[in-house]
């Protein structure tokens, strides 16, 4: 069984590119465009990782990341933010595990990705 991932971005564009990318490296991808939709996806999918945007409207990126530390279930799941936002220390101090620049890093994404699962 493939790992599950979940992807929150507010633009279609660019879970669609995310989806695509790690999909080609056998992962199985799930895709939330808000952070209300990732907070209630995330207790059914039970994701192995999480691919964060930071700024959507309504929740943004930080606060479901401080969610999820808060609880027992998914404190210890691993978190890659990914922003064009340069601001990594309020990321960091909100609790992700690593930062990748939606601009730059996007092809680095799967290595990331297989770091932090451990593989």
């Amino acid at each position: 069984m493939s790992e599950r991932i979940l992807v929150v971005d507010d633009s279609k564009l660019v879970t669609d590119i995310v989806k695509m990318r790690l999909e080609m490296y056998g992962y199985a991808v799930d895709l939330a465009y808000s952070g209300e939709e990732a907070l209630q996806k995330i207790g059914d999918l039970t994701p192995d990782l999480v691919v964060l945007d930071v700024q959507m409207p309504g929740i943004d990126g930080y606060e479901v990341c401080r969610q999820l530390r808060a609880n027992p279930l998914f404190e210890e799941l691993p978190i890659i933010m990914l922003t064009s936002m340069d601001d990594k220390r309020a990321g960091f101090e909100a609790g992700v595990d690593d930062y990748l620049n939606k601009d730059l890093d996007l092809l680095d994404l799967p290595n990331r990705v297989k770091l932090l699962l451990g593989m």
